[in-house]
């Protein structure tokens, strides 16, 4: 009885040793799609490679192919270990490849299991292969990993939206919205986020600056904990100066910096009709700073602030909107908000980028100032 039992767990042991060695393995953690002269597939593979001898390294291989599939097969040449994707969390697409769409390569991610639904996507103004094969100049064990990191930032700060697999799919399968992705370009050879990119369903079409992005997100989602900097005419509070600096209220424009930045927002489409909406937004946030000597003791002081924010919110939400009706692109979802509040005259993915053009949104916003900080 004890021999067998002792044989029973060499058996279940022998079971449990992998066919593979870890130091046999190169685990890939992000890959780069870019669009070759001759229309093939350039794939950039960033992968661990583990050595008893001596702690983890890292790698990049690249190849083509004429299939995102095919770039497994072209890679594997080029290095002794067996690549695996169990632990991919970072895929970066060109956007002269993203112009074709996306989702031929999304539906291949989302069939392989071995690709988690929660890594991160991305496009890239360069080839993704000069992003991947940058330096990172901090301490993490390859540019792919250093990216991961930055996206995943950018995202807890509320600086950028979602930028996982699966909310990208979320937004191109819901009628009446677009996806949107984190874009990525070379800083003085520093992978660094440079805005969003703007999707038609699953076709990249255009990258947003930094102020516009703030604005889509304001339009997109509710912050918690943001941050923002904003300018006012340089008039704007004149008359609210302290009186020490009356004389002299300071040289150059009026900036003001908010932080734990909080926001609600609502969406009311007109009954019947997709293209006349509302969108009411509350902001409340603690001022950081101010670039001019401002009595902000005055409470008339702290209401003219805080209209001139509203004021200039306003219109920068108004020129977002511009930007989004001229690429006919959707990625707050207006058309979705008109289907879930009504069940006749529903907008489709194909007569509402039609109908974009013609979008009309009444903004209303305030903003209530919580407390001050540092004026200079």
């Amino acid at each position: 009885m004890k021999w067998s039992s002792i044989l029973i767990i060499v058996f279940i042991l022998a079971g449990c040793i992998p066919k593979s060695y870890i130091e046999t393995l190169g685990i890939i953690t992000a890959v780069g799609y870019d669009l070759t002269e001759d229309q093939r597939i350039r794939g950039t593979l960033v992968m661990y490679q583990f050595d008893t001898a001596e702690a983890s390294t890292s790698q990049v291989v690249t190849g083509e192919a004429d299939t995102s599939k095919g770039i497994r097969f072209a890679t594997s040449r080029l290095t002794s270990h067996q690549l695996v994707s169990g632990q991919v969390r970072l895929e970066i697409f060109e956007s002269e490849l993203a112009k074709r769409g996306m989702m031929k390569y999304m539906d291949t991610l989302q069939r392989d299991a071995a690709i988690s639904d929660m890594g991160f996507l991305a496009t890239s103004e360069v080839p993704s292969e000069d992003l991947l094969k940058s330096g990172n100049d901090e301490d993490r064990p390859n540019t792919g990993n250093y990216i991961q990191e930055l996206i995943k930032k950018s995202i807890n700060e509320e600086a950028i939206p979602n930028a996982v697999l699966t909310s990208f799919l979320h937004d191109y399968y819901d009628a009446g919205k677009d996806p949107i992705l984190p874009s990525l370009t070379l800083d003085e050879d520093k992978a660094v986020i440079n805005g969003i990119s703007l999707f038609q369903d699953d076709r990249y079409v255009h990258t947003t600056s930094h102020e516009n992005t703030f604005y889509i997100m304001l339009m997109k989602q509710e912050f918690e904990h943001g941050q923002f900097q904003i300018q006012l005419a340089d008039d704007a509070l004149k008359k609210y100066h302290k009186k020490e600096s009356i004389d002299k209220p300071g040289d150059g424009a009026l900036h003001v910096s908010i932080h734990e930045l909080n926001t609600e927002h609502d969406i009311h489409p007109s009954k019947g009709d997709p293209t006349n909406q509302s969108f009411t937004l509350k902001m409340e946030g603690r001022l950081l700073e101010i670039t001019q000597d401002i009595d902000l003791k005055n409470k008339e002081a702290v209401e003219a602030l805080e209209k001139q924010v509203e004021k200039e919110v306003k219109e920068h939400l108004q020129e977002t909107l511009q930007i989004l009706i001229e690429h006919q692109v959707d990625p707050v979802g207006f058309g979705a908000k008109y289907n879930a509040q009504n069940r006749t005259n529903r907008v489709t993915k194909e007569n509402w980028r039609e109908q974009i053009p013609s979008l009309q949104v009444d903004f209303d916003v305030s903003f209530k100032l919580l407390r001050y900080g540092i004026s200079e």
